[in-house]
């Protein structure tokens, strides 16, 4: 479940489609990056961080989405960082979580972890000889951020990079996800690791799948928008933009459902581009 990238950098596993959080250990405090879907691994990962001296006092969250919170319970009875948008992307999820486990709203309210410190542009942190940069990277969701521990160029970039299944929109919009993508490749990163899927490692591995990933979205927006301005009705759009033409073998078609997120992606990219016309 951990796996130490460099020296006192992890990245933790979830069960949940193939899903990664992280741990940061500096000198003087430790950092944990997101806290998974299920309570079990984020007490694990607060079980972690005690083992090697600290407490689990301090969360990242790079958004708001429940498979990135709804676990970290044990790692928030400090600080938690996140974007200024993350508790309103926290608030719409209510009514679902809600109903999910068959609370009422309030209930869902209470349960839920919120950010103590939130930031619009960036914030820095020094955690004794190791320091983390929090940045916007928005497009999944828009409250999206990216985790960059500059000692080792290591990116944790949650959903805004996905290794594991294809790029999911969920609550964002396509061409905030793409141009994220763009501002991820001006930076040095050796080591990537995704919300879901397996670490990317080596600047030149890096490179290309951002590029990949950004192509993936430009390239079914633009046969979204030919398909449209060819006089395709928009309910039939979606069925003729294949997994094989945008995918190929660059993900494992009978892993994660990947075919229907492929679907769900088109969709949403429709969805944008009609609201535009």
């Amino acid at each position: 479940m951990f796996t130490e990238l460099v020296n006192g950098v992890f990245s933790v596993d979830s069960r949940f489609v193939d899903g990664k959080n992280g741990i940061v250990l500096g000198e003087r405090m430790a950092l944990a990056i997101d806290g998974s879907n299920y309570e079990d691994e984020g007490a694990a990962m607060a079980s972690f961080i005690r083992g090697h001296g600290f407490e689990p006092d301090r969360l990242a969250l790079t958004h708001g989405h429940g498979d990135h919170i709804l676990g970290a319970g044990p790692l928030a009875s400090g600080d938690v960082y996140a974007h200024a948008l993350t508790p309103i992307e926290i608030e719409k999820q209510i009514p679902r979580w809600a109903e999910r486990w068959e609370v009422e709203e309030e209930e869902a309210r209470r349960r839920v972890i919120r950010p103590t410190i939130t930031y619009r542009d960036e914030l820095r942190m020094d955690l004794g000889g190791v320091h983390v940069w929090m940045f916007p990277t928005p497009g999944h969701s828009p409250d999206g951020a990216s985790v960059y521990v500059e000692e080792h160029r290591l990116l944790f970039a949650g959903d805004s990079v996905v290794t594991g299944i294809v790029a999911a929109i969920g609550a964002g919009n396509s061409e905030v996800l793409e141009a994220s993508l763009y501002r991820l490749l001006e930076i040095d990163i050796d080591i990537l690791v995704p919300g879901h899927g397996e670490a990317l490692y080596g600047q030149d591995a890096v490179t290309d799948w951002l590029r990949w990933e950004a192509g993936y979205l430009a390239g079914v927006r633009d046969e979204v928008r030919g398909a449209l301005d060819g006089g395709v009705a928009p309910e039939d759009v979606a069925d003729g933009i294949s997994y094989d033409a945008h995918i190929g073998d660059r993900l494992p078609k009978e892993r994660n459902g990947m075919p229907k997120r492929h679907r769900s992606t088109v969709e949403k990219i429709l969805a944008e581009e009609e609201r535009k016309r």
